[in-house]
């Protein structure tokens, strides 16, 4: 099966510009990338970036006409949490306009089997399912916690100059730069046959650590605490309970409740990016 080499990436936010960003470094750039945004004129996009306003997602026809019109072999959705439901009518729009994988948004930890006290991680997998159940291909990313990001919100050390934690803190949690991980995957979706991409899962890890481990390397106090200080404190403690589960690690298995083995182990998929150098914790940050 050939590979893709028109694709529509939703939102731009994080994890979308760094996906942006790879696409258009890639040696081989597909031969179209449009990004679809509600608010072009908010965001500074690259002049190689074309983008396309799109009113309402919800107009599953009108998303569709467009994803027609460029051609797009393959949708990667990059929203936030509020709007991963609604990535439902975006999948409905792919899936008329003849789309041939659709990626929604993952881009943490896994979510496959997530229970119902991980509803943010749920509501993810209930969109994969929606995704496999209308047969539509699609991949799934799991990265881990983003380093530049996470090791700030979810210690809660910005708020109090501490390691917050809710547990013992010893449990191993993947991280992934977020340049890595859009690197990779621009890099999969145009260097591999679709067919090597399509409804699989790919478990990312640039780095595993601790708490306590980065704790010690940033020589900080640790607080066991009952929640993570500060603004967002009641979905920063969903993500720091999630870290001492062990659900963290991209290669978590909620119904095993336990590693997975082979392509199901954390950092299983880092191999298909022959030759890359990911990025540790330690070269990104220097102190916190």
């Amino acid at each position: 099966m050939s590979k893709l080499t028109s694709f529509a990436i939703i939102g731009s936010g994080n994890i979308g510009s760094f996906i942006i960003s790879a696409f258009l470094g890639q040696a081989a750039p597909p031969s179209t990338l449009i990004v679809l945004s509600r608010n072009p004129e908010s965001k500074n996009f690259p002049p190689e970036v074309q983008v396309v306003k799109v009113d309402d997602y919800g107009d599953i026809n009108a998303v569709a006409r467009i994803l027609t019109a460029h051609n797009i072999e393959a949708v990667i959705s990059t929203v936030g949490f509020g709007g991963i439901s609604a990535q439902k009518k975006m999948v409905d729009a792919a899936n008329l306009a003849g789309v041939k994988l659709f990626a929604p948004s993952e881009f943490g930890s896994p979510t496959d089997g997530a229970p119902r006290e991980y509803r943010p991680l749920q509501e993810r997998d209930e969109v994969a399912e929606y995704i496999n159940a209308i047969g539509l291909p699609w991949a799934r990313f799991y990265t881990g916690a983003f380093i530049n990001t996470a090791l700030f919100t979810v210690t809660g050390v910005r708020v109090n100059g501490k390691i917050n934690i809710i547990g013992s803190g010893h449990t191993p949690v993947t991280f992934t730069s977020e340049e890595d991980a859009g690197g990779f995957i621009a890099y999969v979706l145009t260097s591999l046959p679709s067919s090597s991409i399509s409804n699989k899962i790919f478990r990312l890890e640039g780095d595993r650590a601790s708490l306590q481990d980065i704790a010690k390397w940033y020589h900080k106090e640790v607080a066991y605490v009952e929640a993570i200080p500060g603004p967002r404190s009641e979905i920063l403690s969903m993500f720091s309970r999630i870290f001492e589960s062990g659900a963290a690690s991209t290669g978590w298995n909620f119904a095993l409740e336990g590693e997975g083995k082979g392509w199901d182990a954390a950092g299983s998929a880092n191999e298909l990016w022959q030759g890359h150098q990911w990025k540790k914790i330690r070269d990104l940050v220097t102190t916190l």
